[in-house]
């Protein structure tokens, strides 16, 4: 038995299927074929039988496959744990930010970062939306993150980083593109498009909202500023987002929103403390906490409408 044959077996329990099983371990089908007929021959066993078109473990192969599957997340886990250990040591430090952070403000962060340090340690950047970047940060593939909370990681360090503004933008052809600013209550009877409440920001703007407006005509649909921005200039709708570089291609009209919560759309320093263990990795994580207030003007004054 070699570990080649576990992530054969493991696939192929999996997918249920010789060939979809083949073409996602890039090898040949009967390559896949001879080796499940050798680990049945080693255990003495039928691990699978047809059915139709399609294969289902029997009673061995689903006893053998819990085995499978504890063992080599065992051995995944300690794999990474091992890379990640040996990419610190070598002066990395792998930083996961969401997408309206990692390709403006953050390279600019550590930038000035390293301008400060008399021993630099190399970035690299990662770019995932906060669930996943929460789940890498667990799997060890991640050092930092920076993202919104996201609830079930009890073990993480969330520190309040900095905050985006949150705005109503419309097109230029609408009634409102006359306003500067407007509050939520002076929204009612607007088709409003904001995040779906599936993400993070998308409940917490949909909250804000509603405490002062709880009658507001909301669309929880979109993941992000690009695809709201289209649909505010398809549908003439009012959309409410963070003010981020994303809405810069457009041809909109920006309106301050007055009455939420400067925190509405809060970003976090988030990390492991248990996985953490390069001093590159701690000294940024001490200067990120040291130098938040100055992040977060900086920020807003990019983004001052």
């Amino acid at each position: 038995m070699n570990l080649n044959q576990l992530y054969y077996f493991r696939e192929l329990a999996e997918k249920r299927q010789f060939t979809q099983a083949a073409n996602n371990l890039y090898i040949s089908q009967p390559t896949l074929s001879l080796s499940i007929k050798q680990l049945e021959k080693e255990l003495h066993c039928k691990l699978f039988v047809h059915n139709g078109r399609y294969v289902k473990l029997t009673k061995y192969g689903r006893i053998f496959y819990d085995t499978v599957i504890n063992s080599l997340d065992t051995l995944d886990t300690g794999t990474r744990r091992l890379k990640q250990t040996i990419s610190q040591d070598a002066g990395n430090i792998n930083l996961a930010c969401i997408p309206t952070s990692v390709g403006t403000l953050m390279p600019h962060i550590v930038k000035e970062y390293m301008q400060e340090v008399d021993k630099a340690p190399h970035f690299i950047y990662h770019d995932n939306p906060s669930l996943q970047i929460c789940n890498g940060i667990q799997k060890g593939w991640y050092d930092i993150g920076i993202c919104s909370y996201v609830s079930g990681f009890d073990n993480f360090t969330f520190v309040p980083l900095y905050t985006e503004e949150i705005i109503a933008i419309c097109s230029e052809d609408n009634d409102l593109a006359k306003i500067a600013e407007i509050t939520p209550e002076e929204l009612r009877g607007e088709s409003i498009i904001t995040y779906t409440k599936d993400i993070t920001i998308g409940k917490d703007v949909t909250g804000a909202l509603l405490s002062q407006a709880s009658d507001l005509m909301i669309v929880n649909s979109m993941h992000d500023e690009l695809a709201i921005a289209g649909q505010v200039l398809s549908n003439n709708m009012v959309g409410i987002v963070a003010n981020t570089i994303y809405l810069e291609g457009f041809n909109l009209h920006k309106i301050k929103l007055l009455n939420l919560p400067k925190n509405t759309r809060q970003v976090y320093l988030v990390y492991d403390s248990e996985r953490v263990t390069s001093d590159a990795t701690l000294d940024f994580i001490d200067w990120l906490k040291a130098n938040k207030n100055k992040i977060d003007n900086k920020l807003h004054q990019k983004r001052d409408i």
